[in-house]
């Protein structure tokens, strides 16, 4: 779901001059009463719970289903929050496991990819890694120019640099030839042209980018899984898990060792879904179906 660009700016003008609190607690209203409304997103929402919370009871992934759409509003407010905020607000908002990975990962200076999945505000990853000193730069969708202008005012707020997914290939490149971080979402293909594989994830297939591999395998940038999610614990608002590094180590097969390291990364941010399945911010029917008929 992409907010308009006339929201977006709203938003980070409210936001502005508004206490967050009362903001959050109207978004989680709004968030249910979408849930109840939208019939289309609902049976997407309710889909993605039947494979990645297969063991949940209907009931259960009902309620995953209704909060993913609350948390979604409610992850909102903060990104919208983001370009009025000080340093010191965000830093407090979000911790940190797996920050070694990272540093081990640079330190082979071969530059890294970071994949990640629409799990939690994932943005706000980003902003957290630029803010901390990391060069990092994400490649983002391309929309149209004032929406893409819009979201920048929170996606650069803290120095991250945006690179466009049409004709990104020679800059995310160069991004990784230069030993800097290339952020990138990968547990949905997005964009025409864009290569996928069909992966299993949960309990379900979907597909999912070979990108983040073929980007590793031709520069020899070792790939780090990481999320954000909604912290349950006592502490910051949200937590970044990053995983150790997974090195690409080409056998000639081309084809063979993307696909391979495709089939890692997936498994990785698959389980980080199934551990928060109430926070991926999925809304398009995108599960492979198997049980296709055959034809006599």
């Amino acid at each position: 779901m992409i907010p308009s660009a006339p929201v977006v700016r709203l938003a980070v003008r409210l936001l502005g001059v508004v206490p967050a609190a009362p903001v959050h607690w109207l978004a989680r209203l709004v968030g249910a009463l979408a849930f109840g409304l939208a019939r289309g997103r609902r049976a997407v929402l309710l889909e993605n719970q039947r494979h990645i919370a297969p063991d949940a009871s209907p009931a259960a992934q009902r309620r995953q289903a209704r909060r993913t759409m609350c948390n979604l509003l409610d992850a909102a407010v903060d990104l919208f929050h983001l370009p009025t905020m000080r340093p010191a607000e965000i830093e407090q908002l979000i911790g940190i496991e797996g920050r070694e990975h990272l540093d081990a990962a640079l330190a082979l200076g071969k530059g890294v990819v970071v994949a990640t999945a629409h799990l939690g505000p994932y943005e706000f990853g980003g902003a957290w890694l630029a803010l901390a000193g990391y060069p990092v730069h994400a490649m983002v969708e391309d929309i149209d120019p004032e929406t893409n202008a819009a979201m920048a005012l929170y996606r650069k707020a803290t120095g991250m640099k945006l690179i466009s997914r049409s004709g990104g290939l020679r800059a995310a490149i160069r991004v990784l030839r230069d030993r800097e971080i290339l952020l990138l979402v990968a547990d949905r293909v997005v964009g025409r042209g864009s290569e996928g594989l069909a992966v299993p994830f949960g309990d379900g297939v979907r597909a999912v980018p070979t990108g983040p591999a073929a980007l590793a395998l031709a520069t020899g940038a070792p790939i780090v899984t990481g999320h954000i999610a909604r912290n349950r614990g006592r502490g910051p608002r949200y937590l970044v898990r990053l995983e150790a590094p997974i090195s690409a180590t080409p056998t000639g097969d081309t084809s063979r060792d993307r696909d391979a390291l495709t089939g890692q990364v997936a498994q990785r941010l698959a389980a980080a879904v199934q551990a928060h399945p109430d926070q991926w911010f999925v809304f398009q029917p995108e599960w492979i179906r198997l049980d296709t008929p055959s034809r006599d």
